[in-house]
């Protein structure tokens, strides 16, 4: 609380919502449990010689396990208390997230139109078009937490619903109900060819000292003028050479020869091999990369659907390299699993609509070291820089040096690609023949 302004991490709130339902089952299933020792054999024994301690026995087992203040209810009172702390957090965060800047924008107009519509038509036109531009721009952003329950309740397919309600990767289109293996035809099907490009980043011969600094780096490609991936081989103290793939998202909102286009993302979601999959491959082979090397996958939007296709396929992970980590951002991976050897660190923005395009919203509970999802809330009412990965690389700054075991394991697992002797080889991607 600053200059009387309160800052309230809704995420972290529904988190412990979580926490407590979670609470509340584990409490009531102790408390069934304790029941079952009102009809153990032990007791029935016990009262042919001491009926009235097997009745106290009995009884004082009951008020514990359904009694008033026992763990049957202080269970019903959890879970009542998780009910409403998430109802309380989805009421304020729909008040505070509201764009309001840009509805006011769009009423301002509306009220104004009468007179400028007349004394200036041309120019009316063109500000309603840009007010009603910019709250469009906006409401993705609001709407995203509530993504999965909107998709899960009001998309018309229901071979689509059936499989958000189950969690699992889905194969339909929300609208039509068509197979997503079209897609797949569209973006998934070319061969993957890859060609060395002579450019060379600045950090090109630097090791990435934190996980902050990879997604900078994964930025800085995307930036590139055409789609490239970059495979780094670290020689740490120990002599073992390693390796960092930095793996950009998607450059272009409609088709292109490359993979980094919307076909070839919507292909990634869908599909474990596609053309940029192949790619990475490809690029491993050519920056000479010893075979069963361990390597870290960083990826951000698509790159990190890709980063996880690649995790997930033995062929892969297992049999060309051993993917240690992935570190993905902004990418919608709720639904993918990766092999058993691999960690994963994911990192969503709650108001970025990508992490939310499959339909499944990762667990803030149950979370481990191998699984970890990273969760915050920033809405720029902006669609691009909402899930701009440099936005993800700030927040990732300010979570240097966190007391949670779970990240520090993280980042000290990932020590060994933070120094040493680094070369980076840099590749342009294309789609190739099918």
């Amino acid at each position: 609380m600053t200059l009387g302004h309160v800052v309230v991490d809704y995420e972290e709130l529904a988190r412990m919502s979580s926490v407590w339902a979670e609470a509340a089952t584990t409490m009531a299933g102790l408390g069934y449990r304790v029941a079952a020792l009102a009809t153990a054999p032990e007791l029935f024994a016990d009262a042919m010689f001491d009926p009235d301690g097997a009745l106290r026995s009995e009884r004082a087992i009951i008020n514990s396990a359904a009694g008033p203040g026992g763990l049957t209810a202080m269970a019903a009172s959890l879970a009542v208390d998780s009910l409403l702390l998430k109802t309380v957090v989805a009421k304020e965060k729909l008040v505070d997230d509201l764009p309001m800047h840009q509805f006011l924008g769009v009423q301002q107009w509306l009220v104004t139109l009468p007179v400028t519509l007349v004394t200036d038509p041309r120019s009316t036109i063109r500000h309603g078009l840009a007010s009603f531009a910019e709250l469009g721009d906006a409401l993705p952003g609001y709407l995203a937490p509530f993504a999965e329950t909107i998709l899960a309740t009001l998309a018309p397919s229901w071979r689509f619903r059936a499989d958000v309600l189950q969690r699992r990767p889905f194969t339909h289109d929300p609208v039509f109900g068509l197979p997503m293996a079209s897609a797949v035809a569209l973006g998934g099907r070319g061969a993957g060819v890859v060609t060395a490009s002579v450019g060379m980043p600045a950090w090109a011969n630097e090791a990435a000292p934190s996980i902050e600094e990879m997604l900078r780096r994964v930025g800085d490609l995307e930036g590139a003028p055409a789609a490239s991936l970059a495979v780094q081989r670290i020689t740490g103290r120990d002599g073992v050479t390693r390796a960092v793939v930095f793996l950009p998202g998607m450059r272009h909102g409609g088709f292109a020869a490359d993979p980094q286009d919307l076909p070839g993302a919507a292909a990634a979601m869908v599909a474990p091999a596609t053309a940029y999959t192949r790619c990475v491959g490809e690029a491993l082979d050519a920056a000479g990369l010893p075979r069963g090397a361990e390597v870290v996958l960083v990826g951000h939007s698509e790159g990190g659907v890709v980063a996880m296709d690649l995790a997930g396929d033995p062929s892969f992970n297992g049999g060309r390299v051993h993917v240690a980590q992935v570190v993905a951002a902004g990418s919608p991976i709720s639904s993918k699993v990766a092999q058993p050897v691999t960690r994963v660190f994911e990192v969503d923005n709650a108001h970025d609509i990508v992490t939310h395009l499959d339909a499944v919203e990762s667990p803030m509970t149950h979370q481990t070291v191998d699984r970890l999802t990273y969760r915050f809330a920033r809405d720029e009412h902006d669609v691009v820089r909402t899930h701009a990965v440099d936005l993800y690389a700030d927040q990732l700054q300010a979570l240097a040096g966190s007391p949670n075991p779970l990240y520090a394991r993280v980042t000290a697992d990932l020590e060994p690609y933070f120094s040493g002797t680094a070369t980076t080889a840099v590749f342009t991607l294309a789609d190739g023949p099918t």
